[in-house]
């Protein structure tokens, strides 16, 4: 297969997706690559004009999709260089994620009723500490350069499944055996974390990973799946808003307590800090609800 320039790898996964079982999977991927790949460049791009939070939330969600593409295809791709592109994802996902984790506190104490007025005066220092943390994502970011790390990374990828040694199935049978193993992996912790007699958040965090996975590899193999994938999609989609609202708060607690507030401020943090402990139980319940219909 000839080499392309990261533009013209661009421009290849801008094609419409249309995929059937017999689909060869070089040409899967590309075109399963595709749209999150025009988000992350699109998203990227206009951080360079704004600095909306929802920006930085469609960038992470984008790299978050080539993520778990990236895994879905790991075992017909050279395995060091898909984890190592998976990290690349990681990091520029995380650091977009500085600013978007303020944004999400912020939203919280401003959308609340029942809390907006008491604790109004935190968001002058939260916006500044935003600006702090919007700084240095916008520099990582822009530094980065997204479009060529995305570029390059897709161009590897295609000439490792054009040149893979074995003949690699065809979509629709790779697709079931690696939905399968997602699967697998997202009840074994789910089991794990309904029978644990411990509250460990981070346990529950990587449930919401593996879900997001999970639902992301049942969206990009859609065409090639039956019906009843449908209501595993809804019950993932359901949970996923319960472990998110839950991450959400154990996210603004992390930076309430690691963030240095004024002094005269340290009183109301710690009534904050309680407010959180008591919602982040709440939703932590309401999730293991949640975990045990899955």
């Amino acid at each position: 297969m000839p080499s392309a320039t990261p533009s013209t790898a661009a421009a290849q996964a801008a094609q419409p997706v249309h995929l059937v079982a017999t689909t060869p999977l070089e040409t899967a991927f590309r075109l399963q690559a595709a749209q999150p790949m025009r988000d992350a460049i699109f998203r990227a791009q206009s951080l360079k004009q704004t600095a909306d939070a929802e920006a930085f939330h469609k960038l992470r969600i984008a790299l978050r999709r080539l993520r778990s593409l990236w895994w879905a295809y790991q075992p017909v791709l050279d395995k060091r260089d898909a984890k190592s592109r998976s990290e690349e994802f990681k990091v520029l996902a995380d650091a977009a994620g500085k600013t978007r984790d303020w944004d999400v506190l912020r939203e919280l104490l401003v959308e609340r009723k029942d809390i907006r007025q008491t604790f109004q005066a935190l968001v002058p220092p939260i916006d500044a500490f935003r600006a702090h943390a919007l700084s240095y994502s916008s520099a990582a970011i822009g530094n980065a350069n997204v479009e060529a790390i995305l570029s390059e990374a897709l161009q590897q990828a295609l000439q490792q499944l054009s040149a893979h040694d074995a003949q690699p199935p065809l979509l629709g049978e790779f697709a079931l055996t690696r939905i399968d193993s997602a699967q697998r992996k997202l009840r074994r912790r789910v089991k794990q974390a309904t029978q644990s007699e411990h509250d460990d958040y981070a346990m529950l965090h990587q449930i919401r990973i593996a879900g997001k996975r999970m639902r992301y590899l049942l969206e990009f193999f859609a065409p090639v799946l039956n019906d009843t994938h449908q209501v595993l999609v809804r019950k993932l989609a359901s949970i996923q808003k319960e472990l998110g609202d839950l991450n959400d708060l154990v996210t603004s607690e992390t930076l309430i307590r690691q963030y240095p507030f004024p002094p005269e401020m340290h009183d109301l943090v710690a009534d904050l800090k309680r407010w959180l402990q008591r919602e982040k139980r709440l939703s932590r319940d309401n999730a293991y609800t949640h975990l045990r219909d899955l």
